[in-house]
């Protein structure tokens, strides 16, 4: 009876973990439910669906303005795509009255834009909808080199009363702990380099950036502690053998796997001893842009969103892996 009330907990407590890991910090709820404003950069489609001979795709000028065939110019910075849909109807009907209906999409979010450099597979622009926090953009980005010094990131404020302020972000250490929710929020312009080491070393060969999207990444004490292509099946214990194994000094009863979410990194923290103790280990599978981290020994008492966290992804990937 005692059994059943239990696994009713551990239920109803999956729920509630997983309620508030898909808000996620850095995307804000209101957002979420509210419309996109356009605005400036930003790439609109407009089709007339009785005149498809006006259909356009027009960039929102830095003045928030766009020019459409007969209709001229409009302010379409400010407006939901639907408002706009709206007005352009409106100054339609007056020029053709046979055109009733209009849509409006936005093909690419170029009012929402950051700036990623440094040792990534693909630096320059990235466009969002909702800017996601830091780990996930350097992944948009392609992810970090095998050269990456996460230690030191360097965020450029790009607009506002704050542009050109600096902020240096460890962002190896929010990892390594599965807490980036005290990371700085990053803002439309913003600019993250990600610095590196021996990056101008001679012969030194790096895939080619098609081959190093599906990665999964590896650091802490671990003997090479880099980026590793993602094989077929590949799992946690693959992952570590490709490090090099762990050093002397790692912890392996608290190994953190940072898997990549919907809108954040999560974690899962694995007692890596147990688990290989086990007579039929269940596979810890990655994918790409997931990290593993090997910490230090040293005292670490989990907690109990770990543990329910931790519950919950090796709960997934059994489910995954019987079917």
């Amino acid at each position: 009876m005692l059994g059943k009330y239990f696994r009713k907990i551990i239920v109803y407590l999956s729920f509630l973990v997983l309620a508030g890991s898909l808000s996620g910090p850095g995307v804000n709820a209101q957002d979420q439910k509210s419309e996109y404003i356009i605005g400036p950069g930003d790439l609109l489609a407009v089709n007339f669906w009785q005149k498809p001979e006006f259909n356009a795709e027009v960039r929102v000028s830095a003045s928030g303005k766009i020019e459409l065939p007969l209709i001229g110019t409009l302010q379409a910075a400010g407006f939901t795509a639907q408002k706009l849909r709206s007005v352009i109807e409106g100054r339609i009907s007056l020029l053709d009255v046979k055109i009733t209906q209009v849509a409006v999409q936005v093909k690419e979010f170029g009012s929402k834009s950051v700036y990623v450099t440094g040792a990534v597979v693909k630096p320059g622009k990235v466009n969002f909808e909702v800017i996601p926090n830091v780990w996930q953009i350097i992944l948009e980005a392609g992810g970090p080199l095998p050269t990456a010094n996460l230690d030191d990131i360097a965020i450029v404020r790009g607009s506002g009363s704050k542009a050109g302020t600096i902020i240096h972000v460890n962002l190896a250490e929010a990892l390594g702990k599965g807490d980036i929710s005290n990371l700085p929020s990053i803002y439309p312009m913003d600019t993250i380099h990600i610095g590196g080491t021996d990056a101008e070393s001679p012969g030194m060969a790096l895939p080619s950036p098609l081959e190093q999207r599906d990665l999964v990444y590896v650091f802490g004490q671990v003997a090479t502690p880099g980026s590793f292509n993602v094989q077929k099946n590949m799992n946690l214990l693959d992952a570590l053998v490709l490090a090099g194994g762990p050093t002397e000094n790692a912890d392996l009863k608290k190994v953190k796997l940072i898997f990549r979410g919907h809108r954040q990194a999560e974690l899962a923290i694995v007692n890596m001893e147990k688990y290989l103790n086990g007579a039929v280990p269940v596979p810890l599978i990655l994918h790409p842009g997931d990290a593993v981290y090997v910490p230090k020994k040293g005292k670490y008492l989990p907690s109990a969103g770990d543990l329910i966290q931790t519950l919950l992804y090796l709960t997934a990937t059994y489910v995954v892996y019987r079917l």
